[in-house]
């Protein structure tokens, strides 16, 4: 399999428009490497998604990722790698991509290829892009999230009837009001880039969370029905022995209707149009169990 790895080439010049939590970058300019197995289409696609994750990152303003991501990829066999996946995902629900302009190249395509060697192409696109920064969550309208631990052990993909042995992840969630929660769950070595919904779940439906009591998920009254154990990748996604994995949990006043997957960019412009909710980000290690 061949390994992506992300050539930022990056020419911008950066308006301030006449809303104050509006910026506009011109000109920003990503390859992305791909191996012969990849269609044309396929490789203009995550060159977009990589795009649109800069322009997210560089409206964001680099934000600091947390104390508890930079600890987590202290420990991680790729930690540059794991940085990147980490400020990525902590930049999601600050901003929102409210205008995209793709420009053409000299050849009149919005997406350039071109060879970078042995069977490796290259996939590059430009834009000017427009984001807003999204507001602040209501005035004690909150919650405390905790894990049962931030690094995990699995079983390898070929250990099949030992996996069902892999660590459990437990959620902890105490709120300062009633609200209704939501889990999602992003892998970031999947090429697909999606986002996908863990809870509420079909064994888990009651996602409205009374204040000022700890709650779990999996809840009280679900924990004979499922568990969420993690899962170390196939080989195909991740050559290392360990992988980064995030969840997202959003608190919002009223009930949303959520679908169970999206593509990176769609659930941050999902948040973007949801009124009054809270969210905060998790970051966690799976390590393979070695034998």
């Amino acid at each position: 399999m061949l390994l992506k790895f992300k050539i930022l080439k990056i020419f911008f010049i950066i308006f301030f428009t006449t809303n104050t939590n509006a910026i506009t970058f011109d000109n920003i300019e990503v390859s992305e490497q791909y191996g012969r197995l990849t269609s044309h289409e396929q490789a203009c696609g995550i060159a977009r998604d990589s795009l649109f994750d800069k322009a997210r990152r560089m409206a964001s303003g680099y934000e600091t990722i947390s104390s508890e991501s930079t600890n987590i990829c202290k420990f991680s066999d790729q930690e540059s790698k794991c940085d990147l996946f980490s400020s990525s995902f902590h930049s999601i629900a600050k901003v929102q991509i409210v205008d995209v302009e793709f420009l053409k190249f000299a050849d009149v395509s919005k997406c350039r290829f071109s060879s970078a060697g042995d069977n490796v192409f290259e996939a590059t696109v430009k834009a000017n892009i427009t984001l807003k920064k999204l507001p602040p969550p209501p005035d004690n309208f909150n919650f405390k999230i905790s894990l049962n631990t931030n690094q995990f052990i699995s079983y390898p993909t070929n250990k099949i009837k030992l996996r069902k042995n892999n660590d459990k992840l437990n959620i902890t969630i105490e709120t300062t009001e009633g609200m209704y929660v939501y889990v999602f769950q992003w892998w970031p070595y999947e090429d697909n880039n999606s986002i996908i919904k863990i809870f509420p779940n079909e064994n888990d439906k009651v996602n409205f969370f009374n204040s000022k009591v700890k709650h779990t998920i999996p809840t009280s009254q679900s924990l004979r029905k499922y568990a969420l154990r993690v899962d170390f990748p196939n080989e195909e996604y991740v050559l290392d022995n360990d992988v980064q994995e995030f969840l997202m949990i959003i608190g919002t006043k009223e009930k949303v209707v959520f679908f169970d997957e999206y593509k990176f960019t769609e659930f941050g412009q999902k948040l973007a149009n949801i009124q009054d909710f809270v969210q905060e980000r998790k970051s966690y290690l799976i390590r393979k169990r070695d034998y």
